[in-house]
């Protein structure tokens, strides 16, 4: 049975490494968002869900 502590360390790890990957992902949609006004409103939205991610 694995330890609480441990499984709190994995999940903290692998939740950075989600935001990570969202970070870039909306820096990516950003970057194309400029001809398109649906990718600008969802890239808001995926900030906003990064931004409420970092503080839990």
């Amino acid at each position: 049975m694995e330890r609480p502590e441990a499984a709190k360390t994995r999940q903290e790890a692998a939740q950075e490494k989600l935001n990570v990957i969202a970070e870039a992902l909306a820096e990516l949609m950003n970057s194309q968002s400029r001809t398109d006004p649906g990718l600008r409103e969802a890239t808001q939205k995926l900030r906003d869900a990064i931004g409420l991610e970092e503080r839990h």
